[in-house]
């Protein structure tokens, strides 16, 4: 899968991605197969289902984020974001629910998604969540990275030990950062 890790700051936050991507027994590495980007006032990661994080990723057109939106931004995401989403992914023919009850071939979507400065993280049900620690992690190196920023390791040395740990995850590591706004 991949590792990606958030820090939520006092005055923005910080995501880092790895470069590894592992489908169907095979391993892939190019500077185009990004894992996070910017856009507009959104940074946009994810891990799990490759096709649908690339609809995300590239095809996906965020809502604007207005000034009622900064408001609240949690509910911004609920009502606002999360139906944007969906409707992407349905729309690019994105299998949401899978009808196999074997669990390797379930729908797996997890995002951190920082939107001026606050991150959120989406579930593969569209659950919109936050963290009071100000750590995330998610992907197959995930808990590992979060482990070792709990333990007082910084971003690059979270992303360095999952790496270590988890054979889906390996630098480089791209950093994106963002202020509040």
């Amino acid at each position: 899968m991949t590792t990606i890790v958030g820090v939520q700051l006092e005055h923005g936050c910080v995501i880092v991605s790895d470069s590894r991507i592992a489908a169907g027994g095979k391993v892939y590495t190019h500077s185009d197969m990004v894992k996070a980007v910017e856009r507009g006032s959104y940074i946009i990661s994810g891990a799990g289902d490759y096709r649908a994080l690339q609809v995300v990723l590239h095809g996906w057109t965020p809502p604007l984020v207005t000034v009622k939106a900064k408001a609240n931004l949690y509910e911004f995401m609920i009502n606002k974001v999360v139906p944007s989403l969906k409707a992407s992914l349905t729309e690019a023919g994105v299998d949401l629910v899978k009808s196999s009850n074997d669990s390797d071939d379930k729908f797996e979507l997890n995002l951190l998604i920082a939107i001026n400065g606050t991150i959120f993280e989406i579930d593969s049900d569209f659950a919109v969540g936050m963290n009071n620690t100000g750590f995330y992690g998610i992907g197959s190196g995930g808990d590992f990275a979060v482990g070792a920023l709990h333990a007082g390791a910084g971003t690059l040395d979270a992303m360095r030990i999952a790496a270590l740990n988890n054979n889906e995850t390996a630098p480089p590591f791209h950093i994106l950062e963002q202020e509040t706004k």
